[in-house]
């Protein structure tokens, strides 16, 4: 199971090459979400490279945290038109307390547990809106629009890390950390699959 995330992080990145390969020129709203697949398979690397060697990699979790929740923020902010004042506001509310906890509250040699739970509640919420929005006023079926793979897959991801970390925060009991390498694989797999159904989106419009 421990290697399922690696594997998966990998497939994500190698999505990448299609475009590079095909030389087919990925759009300026898309360069967010590229940027993502790049950090996190950088933090990846480093995650199995520690893991390997035996190191402690908790201080990467208050490194790479503080960047995904900014990139995630941005990725679903651009999809988001009706509520969009209310949901920086509460971005900017959880995003403050958030980095506060990950670089002052809590000690680099353990995982705040709280900012994670807040940030992927938020998400868990934000993700779900913008779900809604595509699944229900789209001109388009779903399964054909690429953003309804990144929104699905911050879904998945965040829901159950959210339920993960509320069962250790507030009841003291801890899931099965399986649930967070499940939650991280869907994630990369749900993204390779928007990468997928982004090239095939552009390949065609490059042959017009």
């Amino acid at each position: 199971m421990k290697f399922l995330s690696p594997i998966s992080q990998i497939l994500l990145f190698l999505s990448l090459f299609l475009f590079l390969f095909n030389k087919i020129e990925i759009e300026k709203e898309k360069k967010l979400f590229v940027l993502y697949i790049v950090l996190s398979f950088l933090s990846e690397a480093i995650s199995v490279a520690t893991y390997i060697y035996k190191i402690r990699n908790v201080w990467l979790a208050h490194l790479f945290l503080p960047v995904e929740f900014i990139l995630f923020f941005l990725i679903l902010l651009q999809w988001e038109n009706r509520y969009r004042k209310y949901w920086i506001a509460g971005g900017i509310t959880i995003g403050a307390y958030i980095f506060a906890d990950y670089f002052f509250l809590t000690d680099f040699s353990h995982y705040a547990t709280m900012a994670m739970s807040l940030q992927n509640l938020f998400f868990f919420l934000f993700s779900a809106r913008i779900l809604i929005e595509i699944t229900t006023r789209n001109f388009i079926p779903f399964y054909k629009d690429e953003r309804f793979y990144v929104v699905a897959g911050i879904f998945i991801y965040t829901s159950l890390t959210s339920l993960m970390y509320l069962f250790y925060n507030f009841f003291q009991v801890l899931l099965p950390f399986y649930i967070v390498t499940f939650a991280g694989v869907s994630l990369n797999l749900m993204f390779t699959g928007s990468m997928l159904c982004y090239y095939r989106y552009r390949k065609i419009l490059s042959q017009i």
